[in-house]
């Protein structure tokens, strides 16, 4: 009887932690397109392609496409999105930034990105840094902190790539205790980035990522 208990609160304990398993990768990826954040949420994902230059990318369609139809954001900024409800988190995509040789040393690449950031923000607070890959492009990311004019703590992610003869500056970010709810949305959008027209084929070189996220 004694070990019929002790079989019992064995299987208890690891039915409670394959639950408790699955309650963690659903709150860190999307599983089957669902996503566990304070609810269990279907995922639903939208296209976007622009042309000269071609640049294509997925959303979440909790974000919309901002065209910056009113020019408030100079004759650089390509294309982005924004949560409707909240206009400061989101991401956009630019054209400019600084010439980057990917051979160089992270710390001689931080002197061309981390510290013109740092001269103009107040309170930096460098989260981490280093080279990735955008669209099949050398990038290097830039991830920091820092406060705004009225004192609330913004977190950013920059991405400084160059694709042939042009380059580009991708950025991320929301309020500090909004950024992790928002974080997987934010992967999916730089993940995706694809700068030949097309969406990037990121996430096809790899099957799990393909049943893991929403496809």
């Amino acid at each position: 009887m004694k070990i019929i208990k002790i079989i019992l609160v064995v299987l208890a304990l690891t039915v409670l932690t394959a639950i408790s398993y699955g309650a963690y990768l659903l709150s860190e990826r999307d599983i089957f397109g669902w996503r566990l954040n304070f609810s269990l949420d279907k995922v639903e994902m939208s296209e976007y392609q622009s042309f000269d230059p071609n640049i294509s990318f997925l959303h979440a369609s909790i974000f919309e496409v901002d065209l910056d139809t009113d020019n408030k954001y100079g004759p650089d900024y390509i294309a982005g999105i924004k949560l409707k409800t909240d206009e400061r988190t989101g991401c956009d995509i630019r054209m400019g930034g600084p010439d980057l040789d990917f051979s160089k040393s992270n710390s001689e690449l931080n002197s061309l990105t981390i510290n013109p950031i740092k001269e103009r923000a107040q309170d930096f607070n460098l989260i981490n840094q280093g080279k990735i890959k955008v669209g099949g492009e050398e990038a290097y990311k830039v991830s920091f902190s820092f406060l705004d004019p009225i004192g609330a703590r913004i977190r950013l992610d920059q991405i400084f790539t160059s694709n042939r003869e042009k380059n580009f500056f991708i950025i991320c970010g929301a309020g500090e205790y909004q950024y992790d709810f928002f974080k997987k949305d934010f992967e999916i959008f730089y993940n995706s980035i694809g700068f030949d027209g097309k969406i990037s084929d990121f996430e096809k070189k790899n099957f799990l990522n393909k049943i893991i996220f929403w496809k």
